[in-house]
């Protein structure tokens, strides 16, 4: 676990990377369009029920020679939404690359 200090009083400051995922959303046998249709919906439903959670959206890494189509299109949403300052605080691509962990707004 990270801690930081943060000026003043000692604040721990600790990374949210390092929580456990809230809620656990697996992609794997969706299309393109299917997985974000739902990945806006999953967002949405647990930004509702957990504001400021961390859930984790598992893609997988794509199949050998064919790119990852899935988790490109999830990560570009991802970034789409923060940028909005929509649904999505934060993400990470989680070692492996085959899911995010994503802070909710």
């Amino acid at each position: 676990m990270q801690i930081t200090y943060s000026g003043g009083p000692e604040v721990a400051v600790v990374d949210w990377t390092d929580r456990g995922a809230d809620s656990t959303f697996d992609l794997h046998g969706q299309t393109v369009m299917e997985a974000a249709a739902n990945v806006e919906r999953f967002l949405m439903a647990q930004g509702r029920a957990r504001p400021g959670g961390v859930v984790r959206l598992i893609t997988g890494r794509g199949r050998g020679g064919g790119g990852a189509p899935v988790r490109t299109r999830v990560r570009t949403l991802l970034r789409h939404f923060r940028e909005e300052g929509r649904l999505v605080r934060d993400f990470v691509m989680e070692e492996g690359e085959g899911s995010f962990l994503v802070r909710l707004r």
